[in-house]
């Protein structure tokens, strides 16, 4: 429902699913028991522990590699992750393997709960360092903190470890896989998880001079990460393009809000690149919202996730997505933007 500014006043109950799981960390020498989550959408299995081969990597949080119905996937320690010297361990640990795009980790943790099911709206931003693996957080019962993290920013600091200690094999496996083969291929997928590097740009797109986005469309990026808002903001830019930010769909909304009502300084809005995660307001609300609107229903939209399933594509795109691009691929966002908006990027695709 919208009133004659054309502002939407519904509450919208806004949820999502997540796997609830436990992490014993030992903190200062003390072993603390912390409930933590994922986006269940993010997680393709939860399987028992298996035999672990260790990488010849000392990069802290690369535990090793298993292999899953012949497929190899790296393992990732989430307690030295999150800082502890010496990792908890016990005989009945859990794997939680994740997908985000083509990549496939697996996590340590200790047991696996439920899946639980959450309003946005009751999601909060976390207290702490804005450079922590926590990425929000949510209270449960008896008066209990369940820390939702961020894997994918996890995997992409493990992808800068790597590049900085050069530990990047690049060995090839042919026919049966062997332990050799089968360990540097999961090097590889856990060491080259992002596409973009170091400096934010995707293979085969070569940056446009500097100054180059001064004359580019405008754009709005919303996207609760801020790796993400930065390394995505640096890629567009690059391409020629000008980037406003907002960390969620709420703060996204306010400011289209203000444009929409004529008080607005920059120049005109050609587009919103949405993720779909986000606390306060999720991007599909916010797609939902935009499209409703009396002066911004027109506006492109694109949805920028990790998260990779049909049905989610299809969720977007049902709500009036002008289009879905999947998180760290630089090289099709601009793609799509060129395509949708009919702008011509400044930089060399596929060069």
């Amino acid at each position: 429902m919208s009133n004659t500014s054309g502002q939407i006043t519904d509450a919208e109950d806004s949820q999502f699913e997540l796997i609830e799981f436990r992490l014993d960390r030992n903190i200062n020498g003390k072993v603390v028991r912390g409930i933590y989550g994922v986006n269940v959408v993010k997680v393709r299995e939860v399987v028992r522990m298996p035999k672990i081969n260790p990488l010849n990597c000392r990069i802290k949080g690369m535990a090793g590699v298993f292999e899953l119905r012949g497929v190899p996937i790296p393992v990732i320690s989430l307690a030295a992750m999150l800082g502890d010297d010496e990792v908890c361990s016990i005989a009945d640990q859990k794997i939680i393997v994740t997908e985000f795009g083509v990549k496939r980790a697996g996590f340590v943790v200790d047991a696996t709960h439920r899946i639980r099911r959450i309003n946005w709206s009751q999601i909060l931003a976390p207290s702490g360092d804005a450079g922590s693996y926590i990425t929000a957080m949510t209270l449960i019962e008896n008066n209990e903190f369940l820390f939702i993290l961020d894997f994918e920013r996890m995997l992409a600091d493990l992808d800068a470890a790597a590049k900085i200690s050069g530990s990047q094999p690049n060995a090839q496996a042919s026919g049966m896989l062997n332990q050799e083969a089968m360990m540097a291929m999961a090097a590889q997928m856990a060491m080259q998880f992002s596409k973009q590097g170091q400096n934010g740009a995707s293979p085969g797109v070569v940056p446009a001079a500097a100054g180059t986005s001064s004359n580019g469309p405008l754009v709005l990026l919303v996207d609760d990460s801020s790796f993400i808002l930065k390394n995505t903001k640096n890629g567009l830019t690059r391409s020629g393009l000008n980037v406003i930010t907002a960390k969620d769909g709420k703060e996204a909304m306010e400011i289209l809000e203000k444009y929409a009502s004529g008080n607005w300084q920059d120049d005109k809005l050609s587009a919103v690149i949405t993720d779909i995660e986000m606390p306060q307001m999720d991007g599909l609300t916010l797609t939902k919202k935009i499209r409703a609107h009396e002066r911004l229903s027109q506006m492109p939209i694109i949805i920028h996730s990790s998260l990779s399933g049909q049905a989610t594509h299809d969720a977007g795109m049902a709500l009036g997505a002008n289009g879905y691009v999947v998180k760290n691929d630089i090289m099709h966002l601009v793609e799509a933007l060129s395509e949708i908006i009919g702008w011509k990027p400044s930089m060399r695709i596929g060069a």
